[in-house]
């Protein structure tokens, strides 16, 4: 037994590579690609939190040692919360004859350039104050001169990470045509807000309902590519059935479209009970093994559709709650717009 103990801690030794940054930013020792990782995001005129934005974190992964070879990758997506801090779970469950070979974390936050922990953004050089824990993410101020061309270019690929840059494909393409204008080239842009199906719902958020004590692999959903207005996040069980999958879809649409999208909903999907314990409406389906919640944020122009299977979800009631931790995240990252002034009555002066 004692034999046997020695072997399987040699094997998750080797399978993490020696990562390149320290373990703390004021720590010699290097720190773990494996992870977990922790730190803290702020605007770096101001150093006020930088509350929602984008933390996505992606582990390269190989096979073989003479001639080695890429196997894949895993990611992780999520948000900053209210005080710009970040957590990202350490990486466990990495296949036999497998080891991880990088860890890149990008913070992408409209408004700002892009924070990744490898390189930088105007010189393109290695980052060399990148720590594991208690990283701290100094976002600058987005400036009008600066090159949405190039800056996609940093940001690099990841499905959320593209979902949340396509706003700057027509910046990006009028440069490289030579018929940027030095200015925002679409009206009524500011900064917006934008998130991603992603950030609504993390692994840990699924256990603590569920209790559920096995892994997941997330990615988007193949049935539909993820565009500037739809994106979702596939939840797969591993090793077990579908029944075990949780999904979430999310559309970021116009208000007067988003009720259209919602009233589809009601018409496309088994076995509806209208609830309206969500957002401003909601509902219930049941279909098979499949539990679903759907709700409509009127205000903020949002639909989303959880699904869950039925050994994931024992009830309706366990949907239902993801849904609203989805609800709540989406609250939390995403101001509901101010309604305009009451129209001025009578006559002037």
């Amino acid at each position: 037994m004692l034999v046997g103990a020695i072997a399987a801690t040699a094997c998750v030794d080797s399978a993490v590579r020696t990562a390149p940054f320290r373990v703390r930013p004021d720590a010699p020792d290097p720190g773990s690609l494996a992870g977990p990782f922790t730190g803290r995001v702020v605007d770096s005129t101001t150093h006020a939190p930088v509350a929602g934005a984008l933390v996505y974190g992606a582990w390269t992964l190989e096979r073989g040692t003479a001639l080695p070879e890429p196997a894949g990758a895993r990611e992780f997506v999520g948000s900053t919360d209210a005080s710009g801090a970040y957590r990202i779970p350490a990486m466990t469950g990495v296949p036999r004859g497998l080891r991880v070979t990088e860890f890149t974390l990008l913070v992408y936050k409209r408004g700002y350039v892009a924070y990744r922990s490898d390189r930088r953004f105007h010189d393109l050089g290695p980052r060399m104050d990148f720590a594991q824990s208690e990283n701290q993410v100094l976002l600058e101020r987005w400036r009008t001169e600066l090159s949405h061309a190039r800056h996609l270019r940093f940001v690099g690929g990841g499905t959320a990470v593209a979902a949340l840059t396509q706003w700057e494909l027509a910046d990006a393409s009028a440069e490289l045509d030579g018929t940027r204008a030095g200015e925002d080239l679409r009206p009524g842009r500011g900064e917006g807000q934008y998130i991603v199906a992603a950030q609504l719902l993390t692994e840990a958020d699924i256990k603590a309902r569920t209790k559920y004590d096995g892994g997941f692999e997330t990615g988007p959903l193949s049935d539909e590519p993820d565009t500037a207005t739809y994106s979702s996040q596939h939840f797969k069980a591993l090793g077990r059935p579908e029944t075990w999958d949780v999904a979430i879809r999310l559309w970021r649409l116009d208000p007067g479209k988003a009720q259209e999208r919602y009233e589809e909903l009601l018409t496309q999907l088994p076995g509806i009970a209208e609830k309206d314990d969500i957002a401003n409406r909601s509902f219930q389906a049941t279909e098979g093994d499949i539990r679903g919640i759907g709700f409509l944020d009127g205000q903020r122009g949002m639909v989303v559709l959880l699904t869950c299977g039925t050994n994931q979800c024992a009830s309706i009631e366990d949907a239902a709650a993801l849904a609203g931790t989805a609800y709540a995240r989406i609250k939390s990252l995403v101001q509901a717009p101010t309604a305009p002034p009451p129209a001025a009555t009578g006559g002037t002066k």
